[in-house]
């Protein structure tokens, strides 16, 4: 039997012959491909390719299309500026973050090379530069010594570049101004800050540099007056020199002659004043958050003056008073109050209980979505239940106080839930005065938390929760206390043991001096007195909760018995001891705030606002930025860029807002 011959084309057989004289023009071939008797595949693409006749199937042009190489820069060029941002705003936030080695000055460091380093990032550079300006800690020796200048050197250029060129003050949107040096005269320094405000037309907030007012003329005050767009303002009030003292209260009997808040009132303003003080607000249409404190001994009189001032601010969507006499605020001022998305009252002896209920039963409360009650001492259950209800909007509800609302006399609770929101996200609950059991505020919440009176709640703050009744609540946590809380415990029961008096042969130890800055600062808001009354300590909730959890532990929920072949038992232990509710969606929070602090019950207090942020470097254990955080080690590369990357140490400052 002969072996079989393969058809190639240097040798045509008789049936490859037939085939290509079969195949002579396009139309008898494509008859043949679409014949449904031919074992051939057709292709789409037969007719577009060139083929050769003698070869009956020809493999079609690929479908991948090579693309031509890209010019050096061209996929940058073709990047949207809104990217270009985005990625600058993130290396903002690897700067300004909590825990960040880095500060503002190297921030605005690495943004002065990024607009330099190309054309394209010259525009969105200089919007992420100057479109919120932070000047922290004290100025270069070297600056001011090349410029000859006593203070201010940064805030001098600052003014020169934003006069001379105006495409740049118009991104100014926010100034954070370094505080102010020692041995300057404090008139001088806010009349350049206000020389700098005034050289932005688009200025909306002037953060980290609180002065406080005394209802004199201030030429920083009246720049930020003149700023159209402005959307926040802090106000922190201070007697005036004109004012009178104080006297005695002719509304006290009227109101509560037990309590020692209604007893005496500081003195009016002149009207001169208080017109002069409403004239402030006339050109903010555009603010958002207004904060007025007053310090002891101011006020805000006549009693019409601030819902005035509320009235020509159509945007006003945040409102926190602080300490306000009751000649300044009370029931009928709260009545006045617009539609608002955040109210904090805050040592307000001029509202009651029936007028907060009044206050929330509005149609235009609907729209808060937190309220902020200190030290109001709401001493009415009805009251609280008429506030989580009737505001359907409210997303945030803090309460601190020190007396335990109550039930009236001729009634009680009987059904559950009795305080209920169906909005309510988060809930800071501290009621300081029984510090050994709950009370029966404490008690109700619970038992309406329990019921189902909370579908939204996730986060449950309680920093006073003796009998751990509201983390039983919740889902249970693997750990609770953080790392410096037992040495805190440690330190906090050591001082509190009576120190030994000093004798001569015991000779008392001077102190460690602490590191000072060869350039001091002064901050003026630190030693003001902010009457305050004692929130629980956070370090210590936690201390309270982790001996609780451990505690639990103890008394495990299942019990495993092992048992042999023969039916004896082995072994016997416990396992899963908690504390909480496994299918509970609330978190225990016992972290405060972000700005806040463990002493003020992790609630954002105006101290906090008003505080030196970081920037303080006479604080003991704070440790400022040179700039040589990202530098190589070893002594000659440290030499060659030592020159670079370093600057002045400055203090690495966090903005706290209220929210």
């Amino acid at each position: 039997m002969r072996p079989a011959v393969y058809n190639r084309p240097g040798r045509p057989t008789s049936s490859a012959s037939s085939v290509a004289s079969s195949v002579r023009t396009n139309d008898t071939f494509d008859a043949i491909l679409s014949s449904p008797t031919s074992s051939r595949t057709s292709f789409d693409s037969w007719n577009s390719s060139p083929r050769r006749v003698e070869y009956g199937w020809q493999r079609p042009a690929p479908i991948k299309q090579y693309r031509r190489r890209r010019e050096t820069g061209e996929l940058f060029a073709a990047l949207p500026e809104e990217v270009l941002g985005l990625i600058l705003d993130e290396l903002k936030e690897l700067h300004l973050k909590p825990g960040s080695a880095s500060c503002a000055t190297c921030m605005m460091r690495d943004m002065c090379s990024i607009a330099v380093s190309a054309r394209k990032l010259r525009k969105v550079a200089r919007v992420a530069l100057y479109e919120d300006i932070q000047l922290v800690g004290s100025d270069s020796h070297a600056q001011k010594k090349r410029y000859k200048l006593n203070f201010g050197s940064r805030l001098v250029l600052l003014r020169r570049t934003l006069r001379s060129n105006p495409e740049l003050a118009a991104i100014v949107r926010s100034l954070k101004a370094p505080a102010i040096p020692q041995g300057v005269p404090l008139d001088l320094y806010q009349n350049l800050v206000a020389s700098v405000v005034m050289a932005c037309p688009n200025f909306e907030r002037l953060i980290g540099f609180h002065q406080n007012h005394d209802y004199s003329f201030n030429r920083l005050f009246h720049a930020l007056s003149t700023r159209r767009k402005l959307v926040e303002m802090h106000w922190t009030l201070e007697p005036s020199q004109f004012q009178r003292k104080r006297r005695p209260s002719n509304a006290a009997a009227l109101l509560n002659s037990e309590n020692p808040n209604y007893k005496e009132a500081p003195g009016d303003l002149l009207p001169q004043q208080s017109e002069d003080f409403l004239e402030l607000h006339t050109d903010w249409e555009h603010l958002k958050t207004l904060s007025i404190h007053c310090l002891p001994g101011a006020t805000l009189t006549p009693i019409s003056l601030l819902p005035d001032i509320v009235s020509r601010l159509p945007a006003l969507q945040n409102l926190h008073l602080s300490h306000l006499p009751f000649t300044a605020f009370n029931d009928a001022n709260l009545l006045s109050l617009p539609s608002l998305q955040t109210l904090t009252l805050s040592h307000l002896s001029g509202v009651s209980s029936e007028g907060l209920s009044s206050f929330v039963r509005r149609p235009s409360s609907r729209s808060i979505k937190k309220l902020t009650l200190q030290h109001m001492d709401v001493d009415s259950l009805p009251a609280l239940s008429q506030v989580l209800s009737n505001l359907t909007a409210l997303e945030t509800f803090a309460l601190v106080q020190n007396c335990t609302p109550l039930m009236p006399a001729n009634e009680m609770i009987w059904l559950f839930p009795y305080l209920a929101s169906p909005s309510l996200r988060k809930l800071h609950w501290d009621i300081t005065s029984n510090k050994s059991c709950a009370n029966i505020a404490d008690s109700v919440l619970a038992r309406s938390i329990a019921a189902n009176g909370f579908p939204s709640l996730r986060i449950l703050r309680t920093p006073n929760d003796p009998d751990g009744i509201f983390q039983a609540l919740c889902k249970p946590m693997e750990s609770i206390e953080v790392g410096n809380d037992q040495y805190h415990g440690l330190i906090s029961r050591c001082t509190s043991r009576p120190s030994p008096p000093a004798t001569p042969t015991t000779p008392s130890t001077p102190k460690t001096p602490t590191k000072t800055p060869s350039f001091g600062l002064s901050f003026p808001m630190e030693d003001q007195l902010f009457p305050s009354k004692a929130s629980t300590n956070l370090s210590q909730s936690r201390l309270a909760a982790q001996s609780r959890l451990e505690a639990a532990r103890q008394t495990p929920r299942y019990t495993v018995n092992v048992t042999g072949e023969d039916g004896t038992l082995v072994e016997n232990y416990g396992l899963a001891g908690f504390i909480g509710q496994v299918e509970s969606k609330i978190r225990y929070c016992v972290t405060p705030d972000e700005g806040a602090t463990d002493e003020n019950g992790g609630l954002l207090d105006i101290s906090d606002v008003l505080g030196d942020g970081g920037e303080n470097l006479k604080v003991e254990g704070r440790e400022g930025c040179t700039g040589r955080w990202n530098t190589y080690s070893g002594n000659v590369v440290d030499k060659k860029d030592r020159e670079r990357w370093f600057h002045t140490e400055r203090g690495r400052w966090r903005h706290v807002a209220l929210p």
